[in-house]
């Protein structure tokens, strides 16, 4: 299982449209196979400031949905409401050894 991290600065005065469009990005990729959940998140102190967290069956699965041409097309309309381009991580599983 994997997590994915994905920070976002919106532009002042465009947070509704963001979240009208982060709405159906999240309604599109519960569809995908391989995806297990999703919420997102705004900064306490910074509400332009979002962080949007995903956790995917397999990398393999994220891969699928992070290259489709839905994806593609709702970042399309996402990058113009953004300050900075986003900054994805991808976070896998440790397993921690007993001492």
């Amino acid at each position: 299982m994997i997590r994915i991290i994905i920070e976002r600065n919106i532009l002042d005065g465009k947070i509704d449209d963001y979240h009208a469009l982060i709405r159906q990005a999240k309604n599109k990729a519960s569809n995908v196979p391989g995806f297990l959940s999703g919420e997102i998140f705004h900064v306490k102190d910074d509400p332009h400031q979002i962080v949007v967290m995903s956790c995917w069956d397999s990398f393999d699965t994220w891969e699928v949905w992070a290259d489709s041409e839905e994806r593609q097309d709702l970042l399309d309309q996402i990058r113009p409401l953004l300050e900075t381009d986003e900054k994805v991580m991808v976070l896998e599983s440790s397993h921690l050894k007993k001492d």
